[in-house]
């Protein structure tokens, strides 16, 4: 069943996040991760919160998620983000409904 993140993300240093987009893109590509969304102007629905950006990712299930975020070249990638902005994720499941 696949797996969902959600993150979005307040930048205070563009260029810096930019190199983590460019160093990340093609491991999300390689790896067969979908980026299902991925907008730069998202509009909050929560008074107050600040956010710059939000992507959705789908992974194929659960290990394929927990595969991903130990692969090397991402770890370092993540450096740039970590750096670069404040992410807060979330992981959930597909909806499956009753039959």
């Amino acid at each position: 069943m696949s797996v969902f993140v959600l993150a979005h993300f307040q930048i205070h240093d563009r260029a810096g996040y930019g190199k983590y987009v460019d160093l990340a893109t093609p491991i999300f590509m390689r790896e067969g991760v979908k980026i299902l969304a991925n907008d730069e102007a998202p509009v909050p629905i929560t008074p107050g919160l600040k956010v710059d950006k939000v992507v959705l990712l789908e992974f194929r299930d659960k290990a394929h998620y927990k595969n991903f975020f130990t692969q090397p070249d991402y770890i370092e990638a993540a450096k740039h983000r970590d750096r670069a902005s404040k992410i807060t994720a979330i992981q959930f499941d597909r909806f499956d409904p009753p039959h």
